[in-house]
């Protein structure tokens, strides 16, 4: 979810004591209602939950209080813009995919047909009271490899959940696509098998009482679904066998405490074997600093049981937002790639770098890097191809004194890599965006999925700043 220090949360409160409006937006008119519903509700601030708000190991993402809400009356704004004048040699240049006050990015394609679809939450969304969650989770559908995009519309009609964060989807060879997501503090899972018209009620997967930072991946055919998430320095996770019908009950993966772990990679290999990436923070809160354990976990047993392996050890960079995420993805091969970021020294700019493996993430290849750390960078995804071999990738670094999103590929599994090329082109279309690039990633993720005609296709949140608006979700894709 949004990662958003305690400070904001504080100083909301301390503002509402005082008797102050609270006034966190460079925009007017609407941020009062909206800085208040994110402090009341956000399910990142587990001292606010009815179980007694404990505070071990709290996430250190805290309070989206700081969040603008966008204006009423963003149903009517569903045209994809394109801005970009100049597009990146390959590319037919970036679109505004999602207005005003939309992140958390995720997208995905479907192997088999034109379909791409992307999910994100919205802020903002005016409904009568309890009627829809604050942010809503949206889902947009292109029927033509995301060139044409269906005016976006709820993922589900969920009354009485506050808010809803970190959306994750998957498709499957099938034409079925699935979607996890948090509704407030418990992780869901819902999927669609008319190419995203409609979804299945949501199904609750977590048991505890706050849970967090979902992440989900499943095999070719969908039959096999794995979902980890953290919860208070517990991991958990839980699987399908029978395409979401049916969960197991969740396992805990770790025996340590005071850590946070993000999941940001899950993948069913063909011969059945899952493999999850976090990174690993020390302690439980956004002030914490050090070493982040770069970690893999496989079962081979259908998730009964798991085996960790510390595949890399970073350290915690300029800002708790940017130091470290870790992702992976297989191609059709089996082949895998993970890619993490992370800094070498304590408080000093993010590096980028790729590992491979051959055998179904038992060992790792030595680190090849994308990013050297001359600028910040973080925020990696990764995708793997129908061919043996094809991965595609992108990250975001801040070289030039701007960000932008940068773009490479392998054809051998991950043994080399192209040169990164910058494909956020476009240089006009919102306030933080120029010729240099945008001000700031907005909220957790971006994303990459491959057509089936095999093009890429990727999104970002860019806005101001982490935290607050005006932002926006922005694509790109191949011709």
């Amino acid at each position: 979810m949004t990662r958003i220090r305690w400070a904001a949360a504080i100083a909301v409160v301390l503002v509402l004591v005082a008797g102050v409006g609270v006034a966190m937006s460079q925009r007017g008119g609407e941020h009062e209602s909206a800085a208040q519903r994110a402090a009341e509700h956000d399910g990142d601030n587990p001292a606010m939950e009815a179980d007694g708000g404990e505070n071990e190991a709290n996430d250190p993402d805290r309070n989206a209080a700081a969040h603008v809400g966008s204006k009423p009356g963003y149903e009517r704004h569903n045209n994809v813009v394109r801005f970009a004048t100049a597009a990146a040699t390959g590319w037919v240049g970036e679109s505004k995919l999602a207005v005003e006050d939309t992140w958390e990015p995720t997208v995905a394609a479907d192997p088999n047909a034109p379909y791409v679809y992307a999910m994100y939450n919205r802020y903002g969304v005016s409904c009568p009271k309890s009627s829809c969650p604050n942010p809503e989770m949206m889902i947009r559908v292109s029927s033509d490899g995301g060139a044409n995009w269906a005016a976006e519309h709820p993922l589900c009609t969920c009354t009485k959940v506050s808010g809803q964060w970190d959306p994750v989807l998957a498709t499957t060879n099938t034409g079925a696509v699935y979607g996890v997501w948090m509704n407030y503090n418990t992780i869901v899972f819902s999927k669609s098998t008319d190419h995203g018209s409609t979804w299945t009620t949501p199904t609750t997967v977590s048991v505890n009482s706050w849970s967090d930072k979902p992440w989900m991946g499943t095999s070719a055919n969908g039959q096999d679904i794995y979902i980890a998430w953290e919860s208070r320095s517990v991991f958990y996770a839980t699987s399908s066998h029978n395409a979401g019908a049916s969960w197991s009950t969740p396992i805990v993966l770790n025996s340590d405490n005071s850590v946070y772990r993000y999941a940001n990679g899950l993948v069913v290999l063909p011969n059945g074997t899952a493999v999850l990436a976090d990174s690993k923070y020390p302690g439980g809160s956004s002030q914490s600093s050090g070493t982040v354990d770069i970690e893999i976990w496989r079962t081979t047993n259908g998730g009964t049981s798991w085996t960790r392996s510390v595949v890399d050890q970073v350290q915690t960079g300029v800002d708790f937002r940017t130091s470290s995420t870790t992702t992976v993805a297989a191609d059709r091969a089996g082949t895998l790639v993970m890619e993490y970021s992370g800094s070498t020294t304590a408080g000093a700019n993010g590096h980028v770098w790729a590992r491979r493996s051959t055998d179904s993430g038992a060992t790792w290849s030595a680190a090849t890097q994308l990013a050297d750390g001359s600028a910040n960078s973080s925020f990696p995804a990764v995708v793997g191809g129908a061919t043996a071999g094809d991965f595609r990738l992108t990250w975001m670094d801040a070289r030039g004194g701007a960000w932008n999103v940068y773009y490479a590929t392998s054809t051998n599994g991950g043994q080399t890599w192209s040169a990164g090329q910058d494909i956020s082109d476009a240089s006009t279309g919102a306030t933080y965006k120029s010729a240099a690039g945008f001000q700031s990633g907005y909220g957790d993720y971006d994303g990459i999925a491959i057509t089936n005609t095999g093009k890429s296709v990727t999104v970002a949140g860019e806005g101001v700043s982490f935290t607050t608006g005006p932002g926006a979700i922005w694509m790109n894709r191949m011709p």
